[in-house]
């Protein structure tokens, strides 16, 4: 479920001008990217937009310097992730898309230069997947860079994101596992058993000497 978050300072170098509602989503993306968590107007000085909550996530996006000729509306939205299926083996951690609109429509072309998505959850590790939609499946985002903790993507075309993580299997305890015996309770018996092998030899000499000098 998405968190709505308010527009606030933490948007550097925005600039002024009308507002526009975000374009329009493309259709048949799995999980929807309907919930608009926030739209801010960027101008050709670049800025920030975040960090905002997306799905339990942290995000921030940075647009840099001379990425768009003129202001532009960039929307962050946030999808349905109960409707996104998981590769095999992977959980969904969060997911997230960007919009950008010029002019009351979709922004055309590619970006002048690539913006960057910083996302943020104890559900990401090194091994965590960013997968983007491709116009007909998720699939994965090889210029992602992902650590413990975080996920970081750069692009220059619209697109939506899910953040998935591998499920971990906890071991069980095999109920009828023997315990390991070492070998210290039976030291008592190997002295035992010398003592005995020392006495039996010397008995066994006793009775050679007696058989060599009889009485």
């Amino acid at each position: 479920m998405a968190v709505f978050c308010a527009v606030g300072p933490a948007y550097a170098a925005t600039s002024a001008g009308s507002q526009y509602g975000p374009p329009p989503v493309p259709a048949g993306v799995p999980g929807g990217f309907m919930a608009v968590v926030t739209s801010v107007t960027i101008g050709p000085a670049g800025g920030t937009i975040g960090p905002v909550t997306v799905d339990g996530a942290s995000l921030m996006v940075t647009i840099p310097a001379g990425a768009f000729p003129g202001p532009v509306q960039i929307s962050v939205t946030a999808p349905d992730l109960s409707a996104i299926t998981p590769p095999a083996g992977f959980t969904n951690v969060t997911g997230f898309g960007i919009q950008v609109g010029m002019n009351g429509a979709p922004y055309p072309g590619t970006f002048l230069k690539p913006i960057t998505a910083t996302v943020s959850s104890p559900g990401i590790t090194a091994t965590s997947a960013v997968l983007v939609w491709n116009g007909t499946a998720f699939v994965p985002e090889t210029t992602a860079t992902e650590a413990a903790g975080t996920a970081t993507v750069s692009f220059d075309t619209d697109p939506q994101f899910v953040v998935a993580t591998p499920i971990t299997v906890v071991p069980k305890k095999v109920p009828s596992a023997v315990t390991p015996v070492t070998g210290e309770p039976f030291l008592g018996e190997g002295v035992l058993a010398g003592g005995l092998l020392v006495l039996g030899s010397g008995g066994l000499v006793f009775a050679l000497r007696r058989r060599r000098n009889p009485a």
